[in-house]
């Protein structure tokens, strides 16, 4: 009987770890729709800097209508003498939203990553509640601003 109950348990133990107990997060995504997913590549301002990013959108406790952008980096790298000297990659992030409060307002987050991962940037946008289209475009630092990957964006359902 007790070997069967230590079997049963251990099975038990072994199923949780094969499918996942789940994480816990402080702030939970929004419900959203997107087509493109939630990693991007861009590429920056030195020595062929390059890396990824990921786009968190997450609701605030205690602030209705507000979208909390966070940009996530994987990790950056580059080649050259110039990053061996400055491991810095820095991008003009550009948050466009469209909802009920405003249509395709831009909020600018310039962004510097290295080749640490899990270096964030996070911006509070005011959408207003209901239905809004976020997204996330990578750009040059400098002007004319021109487009440096494709970026990720959704339909989010904001409290």
């Amino acid at each position: 009987m007790r070997k069967n109950l230590a079997l049963l348990l251990v099975a038990g133990i072994g199923a949780l770890s094969w499918f996942g107990t789940g994480t816990v997060a402080a702030e939970p995504q929004l419900p959203k729709f997107s087509t493109t997913g939630d990693n991007f590549g861009t590429f920056g301002d030195h020595d062929f800097c390059r890396g990824a990013v990921n786009l968190g959108l997450t609701a605030p406790k205690g602030k209705h209508g507000v979208v909390r952008v966070t940009l996530t980096s994987f990790g950056f790298m580059g080649s050259g003498r110039g990053w061996a000297r400055n491991p810095v990659c820095r991008v003009l992030m550009v948050a466009t939203q469209t909802s009920g409060n405003s249509v395709l307002k831009q909020t600018p987050m310039p962004v510097a990553f290295g080749p640490r991962r899990g270096q964030k940037v996070t911006r509070d946008i005011v959408t207003g509640p209901g239905v809004a289209l976020v997204s996330v475009i990578p750009y040059t630092t400098k002007l004319p601003r021109i487009s440096q990957g494709n970026g990720a964006g959704a339909y989010v359902l904001v409290p």
